[in-house]
């Protein structure tokens, strides 16, 4: 606080001085005590007022001030007073120093003992020429520094100007060490750069590119992939006796070449993607497939059948043969390559004496056994040749000749594959009585497990599916349909309805026998179904196999009665051996087919007979097909020898039968 000293006497002029003075301030002021401060006083108290000292500390010196100089009111101007020369001498608090301005200070006195430090180490190297405009630059900078530590804020204009000094000197600095860095690279060799590398990266982390950190990265990762190659070739000498790099490398390379060579084996033992082949059956339209047939005949003595003289234009691709003595007339009458029952059974099959899958199986059967036991009994020694391509080479022309009679049916193609896989496994060793025997059991028990034990079961399970009352209907003649309605009708009473067709009206042999066992039975043609299908209750139908998609390939007509009967609601059970199941593939009754004689189709006792003369007129075609493709939305459900399944359980047994016969192999 600053107070006046020495109070001299006054004269008029001055007395009269102040009275003016005074009064002029009392025209300003409410009261009197405000003239009494001098003119000093009232700097000091304005200084106060601008904030350097709290409202209450004003009010205590004030109040001093009046206490202490009453009624002076006629006090010169000249009396001593102690005047404040300078800022300087004003108490007044320091301005506190921002954090951000603090840790940027820090950040610049790091990076200069980092400088110092550096300098240090690069005492050999020679220092480049001094700049004069750097140093002025970082003489500026340093000279801000400590301005900045012993700095006074006068006023808020001299703290905005202050930051804007630190801020130019911050970017100055950041220049220097940009300068510094490029002149310190051009000096220090490579070893040094390497050295200060992840130093100058740290600093100038946030410039560098993409590129960079990619290649930092991958040299990263192949250093750890070499690491951790090293430490497992380590682990892997100190588990196997300390070997050395070369021999543990030598015996991984022959393990590679051991794998390589049995996966090399395995891929040649398995048979690749198979080509779909085109029957020669199918095929009758092809100049080449019937030069190869051709040389086939030949080759097997067999003399070729006479084609039919009219051919439908959409069946011609299928075999059409008509009846007559071709099929005979040029086999020689002793010493051919067909053998004599071949060539009987084969008369039979093109006559149609023989008809029915089964019965046609077991007749191809019955043949093919004495074809084989006639060819192994001719062997002198059976351990000296191979026994198998001896009996193969037997059976080759005669299957020719019997394919020339008549095509082989499913169940005949299944049972052939069959006998021949069991006859392949045949142990050569054994004597020829033992041989004879096993090769009769073989067929023996095909023809026993397959057509008589698998038809007793379809018997005893189609049984169940009829009851007291029932009005059954079937088509055409089978075997299996014929027993199961037998066997049925001395425990159960019921009706059936035979439908036939006029060609070759197979069900007439069905109608007699079961009018010999005392069952109530009508026979009816195809044509006249719908008007007695409104009291039937089960429909049970034969085939001649069943595809591996379901559907069932059966005598040409039972396609309609299974649609008329679907339609109407009727259950369609379908009796079927599981050895007629094939892994074949149709839909259509085009694609593969049998066409019988056209001539079968002219009625002879008639005495209108109108197709007489068929062949006079060029525009019309007799086809006589055999077979037709239910599909399998219209079959309720197959019943077989090993339980009553729905079609789409087919491809589930012929891949256990596939098993089964792997395992046998």
């Amino acid at each position: 606080m600053l107070k006046k000293k020495g109070k001299g006497i006054k004269t008029g002029e001055e007395t009269g001085v102040s009275a003016r003075q005074t009064g002029l301030l009392d025209a300003y002021t409410e009261t009197q005590t405000a003239a009494s401060a001098s003119d000093s006083d009232k700097f000091k108290e304005g200084y106060k007022k601008k904030g350097k000292k709290n409202e209450k500390s004003r009010k205590s010196e004030s109040e001093d001030v009046v206490k202490e100089e009453p009624k002076e009111v006629n006090e010169s101007w000249d009396a001593e007073e102690e005047i404040v020369e300078s800022w300087e001498d004003i108490e007044a608090p320091e301005m506190p120093v921002p954090a951000k301005v603090k840790q940027e200070m820090r950040k610049q006195e790091k990076q200069r003992k980092k400088e110092e430090e550096k300098k240090t180490k690069t005492e050999k190297v020679e220092t480049p020429a001094k700049n004069p405009e750097v140093e002025k630059i970082s003489d500026m900078v340093e000279h801000v520094k400590l301005d900045e530590s012993n700095a006074k804020v006068e006023d808020p204009g001299a703290v905005k100007s202050e930051r804007d000094a630190k801020k130019a000197a911050k970017a100055a600095g950041k220049n220097v060490a940009k300068q510094k860095k490029s002149v310190s690279a051009a000096a220090i060799p490579e070893a040094t750069s390497k050295e200060n590398a992840p130093t100058e990266d740290k600093k100038l982390g946030k410039e560098k590119t993409e590129e960079q950190k990619q290649k930092e990265a991958e040299k990263a990762k192949r250093k750890a992939e070499f690491e951790a190659n090293m430490l497992a070739d380590k682990v892997e000498s100190k588990g196997e006796g300390g070997k050395s790099k070369a021999e543990l490398k030598a015996e991984r390379r022959a393990k590679q070449d051991a794998q390589r060579a049995a996966k090399t084996q395995e891929q040649k033992q398995k048979p690749g993607p198979t080509k779909v082949r085109i029957p020669d059956e199918i095929q009758a339209d092809q100049k080449k497939a019937q030069d190869k047939l051709a040389k086939v005949l030949a080759t097997h003595k067999v003399p070729p059948r006479t084609k039919a003289q009219r051919l439908v234009p959409l069946f011609s691709h299928l075999h059409q043969y008509e009846k007559d003595s071709s099929v005979t007339k040029d086999l020689p009458a002793v010493g051919g390559s067909i053998h004599p029952r071949v060539v009987e059974v084969g008369l039979q099959l093109t006559e149609g004496e023989v008809t029915g899958s089964e019965e046609r199986c077991k007749a191809l059967l019955s043949v093919l056994e004495d074809v084989v036991l006639d060819c192994v009994s001719q062997i002198k020694d059976v351990s000296q040749v191979d026994l198998f391509k001896e009996i193969d080479n037997a059976l080759k022309p005669n299957l020719t000749f019997l394919k020339q009679c008549r095509p082989l049916s499913v169940a005949m193609s299944n049972a052939l594959r069959v006998i021949k896989s069991k006859l392949k496994a045949i142990d050569r060793s054994l004597p020829m009585e033992e041989l004879c025997t096993e090769i009769k059991t073989i067929f023996a028990d095909f023809i026993q497990e397959n057509l008589h034990l698998a038809a007793q079961q379809i018997s005893e399970t189609g049984r169940l599916k009829i009851k007291n009352g029932d009005v059954l209907l079937t088509y055409s003649h089978s075997n299996l349909v014929e027993r199961l309605l037998i066997e049925a009708s001395r425990e159960k009473n019921f009706r059936v309805i035979v439908a036939d067709s006029r060609v070759p009206s197979r069900g007439r042999v069905l109608a007699d026998k079961l009018v010999k066992e005392g069952i109530e039975t009508t026979y009816i043609l195809l044509t006249a179904l719908t008007q007695v299908l409104a009291g039937v209750t089960k429909v049970f139908l034969g085939c001649d196999g069943v595809l591996a998609n379901g559907c069932v390939l059966a005598q040409v007509g039972t396609s309609q009665v299974a649609l008329i009967a679907e339609s109407a609601g009727i259950p369609v059970l379908v009796c079927c051996q599981t050895f007629k199941f094939t892994e074949r593939v149709q839909t259509d009754s085009f694609v593969n087919n049998e066409l019988l004689d056209p001539s079968e189709l002219v009625p002879i006792t008639s005495t209108n007979n109108y197709l007489e003369n068929w062949r006079d007129f060029p525009s019309l075609h007799l086809l006589n097909l055999v077979y037709d493709i239910t599909p399998a939305s219209l079959i309720t459900a197959v019943i077989t020898e090993l339980s009553v399944i729905p079609t789409t359980s087919v491809p589930v047994i012929l891949r256990l039968k596939n098993t089964e016969a792997h395992l046998m192999t």
